[in-house]
């Protein structure tokens, strides 16, 4: 964004950002500077995208006329530590209401493509039409002819996985950053879980597969309806100078404080380890989603902790990072070697999140080390968001074990190896579309509807539904967009009250879905006092966390109208039946009743209710 205002003291009306509007099928592309109209427009990231897709009548997510809009938030591609975010939004193919209309959702990736699609001049993009051939775009900046965007053949990347995809760009177009589809997308019709890998430094640099993913939701499924296989961002770096003290405190904060510790490795300032502790901390309390969300009571997850691989001579595991990031929550496993006594990383593997880890492997009933890594690279490569995926497979394995004698997608059981990954090649392939178009379709076409792991048609992510009330009011993800999915691990409160203001307060749940505006990554935790003073020091506007909170309540308020617009009803807002039911296996209260449930809902609903008339919001018209 840009101002010609000089005053040192700014306003966020002061500010334009630009907008490219593509018109695939005419191939036509507009560019324009627009004025930032209030504090959500300044913020950007889904506070913006989600007052766009008000815009549009859409009953068919793959219908030409449907938007994908790609854009940033206020910090992606500054100099503030993880501001790498970039925000793909669209009505979901995926998550639908009970009447069958797509939903509005988003997705976003970090590392340094949205930083190069910064470094081009470029706010945002919307994606309107169906292209006629196979293309990516070209979005490109130098100093002679400044930003340049253009639609190029891409009929070359068809069959190639997202690596293959990322890498032919990337030596194309030097010096640029590559979002892109893998298989997965490109058969979009029979698949409504693809994503979006974008590239990494580490990636570019290593020739490993090391992408970052904007997963949930299809995004990359509305992209591929597109004929839009990629997208491509070549611009100079920007190089800023000396960066001012706030800024500076802010990036300390970020990468050695508390809000961060539980993503970073022991040796950096005391780190908890990264995702993957949950592995080792949720299984021993029978909490670890196993056999589709059912803990089975035995140690067999043990060989999938974290210390097991390292214990294991074979593998060597390394923390490492998104672009300019101190956290380092990925880890990279490698096949150890050794060299002058000492073990070192040989051949890459895969790099291990919690979801993919629990949800490809021991939610599948597949226990073992080099299986899993096999099966989680697999699936990147591949293109598909690791959770749905992982979430469907489990739903088929024990669909199959309670009906031998009638199974389906090709018969898969639980621990099969083998059958899974052929299943999910064939699914890639377009081969399996009951698969590909997730648990909800599947699971109300053969009647058995209560192991379903999903709320309003999103798979659930790797939490147990049974300790989370607030799963089915979230918009785009139990994981990533209500903070409520291990309050009962740590809090261990199960009264009505502490649910309903867990929920409904803008401080708590709701308020976890800030860095999916300003750009930031969930896991730098950090806290607003130190993001204050950053909005004048890079923007010269005062914004006060009061000011966030109301932005983001705002947000998540547009969101609820997004899909009453679309037809939800009370109804849509459901939890899978199963969770009415005690497993003996989880060491945590059983308490979500159907009267809980009921009672629950109608208070969090007209709660919500009450903000949206304090805020004077309506659905558009």
């Amino acid at each position: 964004m840009w101002t010609t205002a000089t005053s040192d003291t700014k306003h966020v009306t002061d500010y334009f950002l630009r907008r490219v509007t593509i018109d695939l099928e005419r191939e036509d592309i507009r560019q324009e500077a627009i004025a930032c109209q209030d504090l959500d427009d300044f913020l950007g990231g889904i506070a913006r995208s989600f007052q766009l897709l008000a815009h549009y009548e859409v009953q068919d997510a793959f219908a030409p006329t449907a938007p994908l809009i790609m854009n940033l938030g206020v910090f992606s591609g500054t100099d503030l530590m993880t501001g790498l975010r970039i925000f793909f939004s669209a009505y979901s193919p995926l998550k639908i209401a009970n009447n069958g209309r797509p939903l509005a959702m988003w997705s976003c990736a970090s590392d340094k493509f949205g930083t190069k699609v910064l470094a081009a001049g470029v706010n945002e993009v919307i994606f309107l039409g169906r292209a006629q051939r196979p293309v990516y775009l070209l979005i490109h900046r130098d100093d002679t002819e400044g930003l340049t965007l253009s639609l190029e053949d891409a009929s070359d990347l068809l069959g190639k996985t997202t690596h293959e995809k990322i890498l032919q760009l990337a030596d194309r177009h030097p010096d640029s950053h590559v979002a892109a589809l893998g298989p997965t997308g490109e058969h979009w019709q029979q698949n409504f879980y693809a994503a979006i890998a974008c590239s990494t430094v580490n990636q570019l640099h290593s020739r490993d597969c090391k992408p970052r993913f904007a997963g949930r939701g299809g995004m990359g499924s509305i992209m591929g309806s597109k004929n839009l296989i990629a997208i491509v961002a070549q611009a100079p770096d920007v190089h800023r100078g000396k960066l001012p003290p706030a800024l500076l405190e802010a990036n300390k904060e970020i990468s050695r404080g508390p809000g961060s510790r539980n993503y970073r490795d022991p040796d950096k300032g005391n780190g908890n380890g990264g995702t993957w502790r949950n592995v080792a901390g949720l299984h021993p309390i029978g909490a670890l989603p196993e056999m589709n969300f059912r803990p089975q009571g035995n140690d067999k997850p043990v060989v999938l902790y974290r210390k097991s691989l390292e214990s294991n001579s074979h593998y060597f595991i390394k923390d490492e990072s998104c672009f300019k990031c101190g956290i380092s929550c990925h880890k990279n496993i490698y096949a150890a070697e050794e060299e002058n006594g000492r073990r070192k990383p040989g051949k890459f593997f895969t790099k291990f999140d919690y979801e993919p880890l629990d949800l490809l492997t021991i939610n599948l009933g597949i226990y073992d080390q080099q299986q899993a890594l096999e099966i989680v690279e697999l699936v990147d490569q591949l293109g598909f968001d690791s959770i749905s995926l992982g979430v469907t497979l489990g739903y088929i394995m024990e669909y199959n074990q309670r009906h031998p004698q009638q199974p389906i997608g090709d018969g898969l059981s639980f621990g099969d190896f083998h059958g899974a990954c052929r299943v999910i090649q064939r699914t890639a392939a377009g081969q399996l579309p009951e698969v590909g178009r997730g648990v909800k379709r599947l699971s109300e076409q053969l009647g058995e509807t209560a192991y379903a792991m999903h709320c309003k048609g999103l798979e659930l992510p790797a939490y147990l539904p049974e300790t989370n009330p607030g799963y089915p009011f979230a918009i785009a993800g139990g994981h990533m967009s209500m903070r409520t999915f291990l309050l009962l691990v740590f809090d261990g409160k199960t009264d009505m009250d502490y649910w309903v203001d867990a929920i409904t307060n803008p401080n708590r749940g709701v308020y976890y879905m800030r860095d999916d505006i300003l750009g930031l990554c969930k896991f730098a935790g950090a806290p607003d006092k130190v993001i204050e003073p950053v909005f004048k020091e890079l923007y010269g506007v005062e914004i006060t966390r009061e000011d966030l909170v109301h932005a983001t309540q705002r947000t998540y308020l547009r969101g609820l109208l997004l899909e009453r617009q679309q037809g939800t009803t009370v109804d849509d807002y459901v939890l899978p039946a199963r969770v009415y039911e005690r497993n003996p296996n989880v060491q945590l209260p059983h308490f979500i009743t159907p009267e809980f449930w009921h009672e629950l809902r109608q208070r969090v609903l007209q709660a919500f209710e009450a903000q949206i008339e304090t805020y004077g919001l309506r659905e558009a018209t």
